[in-house]
């Protein structure tokens, strides 16, 4: 293999090329080039792009590169995961889970939308990881039943649980079946039977579908390129956090309990 081609100079245009970016300074990279195992079967990988640092910046760079750039998530030792739902959006590993996951429940807000929904409400919220699983009821909450406090030490899932608290309301009308469709495919929610169901359920003229209560898997998109941030093998002369192992080894998995009326 030609060192030109290990290099990995050229930001990709294919998507499937840089599932995963790693952010690593000019002199590790070189490093990796000669390291016999683990740096040449880093920079080898098909699904991993190793971005060198400082960023050569191209003029008609691509929109991908752009915006990591512009939201400044560009640096050493950074390891970026790429959205599942636009391939052009990427996110640190550290919070990509929970972020990744807010946006699906966007998405899904947004084709309850197009359907012609009413309201779409949170009733509860799941975490799941290997030590066990953890419900927040939102809905008791929200009526100050009690039993809605969260729980949890870790202070960036509390920061999750308290985004998820959202109650969207809309005129409602007939559904935009072509709009809601485009949206799914566009968006990779497609793959989602949950979704695919409630589309065609709204879809059938007659007697239709007034209101459905479903659990929505926030995390099974991610998982694909989770599993691909699971490859990554650091040379010990990098300086890579830690922490990015821990968050690909906890897999976290969360879901929601969402009440949807048309």
């Amino acid at each position: 293999m030609e060192m030109g081609k290990m290099n990995q100079s050229s930001f990709p245009k294919e998507s499937s090329r840089r599932r995963v970016i790693l952010v690593l300074q000019e002199h590790d990279v070189e490093k990796c080039v000669y390291e016999p195992d683990v740096g040449r079967n880093l920079l080898l990988d098909e699904e991993i792009y190793v971005l060198h640092y400082p960023v050569k910046h191209e003029s008609e760079a691509p929109s991908a590169l752009k915006n990591i750039l512009d939201s400044d998530q560009v640096r050493p030792g950074a390891m970026l995961l790429q959205s599942p739902f636009d391939r052009e959006v990427y996110e640190d590993a550290l919070v990509a889970p929970q972020r990744f996951a807010l946006a699906k429940h966007m998405y899904f807000s947004t084709l309850c939308m197009y359907l012609g929904a009413k309201s779409v409400s949170v009733t509860q919220v799941a975490i799941e990881t290997q030590d066990g699983k953890t419900t927040f009821n939102v809905a008791a909450n929200r009526n100050g039943v009690g039993g809605g406090k969260v729980n949890i030490e870790n202070e960036r899932l509390k920061s999750f649980v308290n985004s998820m608290q959202l109650e969207d309301h809309f005129v409602g009308g007939p559904p935009d079946v072509n709009a809601a469709e485009n949206m799914m495919r566009r968006t990779g929610l497609w793959t989602d039977h949950n979704l695919r169901t409630l589309l065609a359920m709204r879809s059938a003229g007659g007697n239709q579908l007034l209101s459905r209560k479903l659990v929505l898997n926030l995390s099974s998109e991610l998982k694909s390129n989770l599993n691909v941030a699971a490859r990554v093998n650091v040379p010990s002369f990098v300086k890579f956090s830690s922490d990015y192992n821990r968050v690909v080894r906890e897999k976290y998995e969360f879901s929601l309990t969402v009440l949807v009326e048309f």
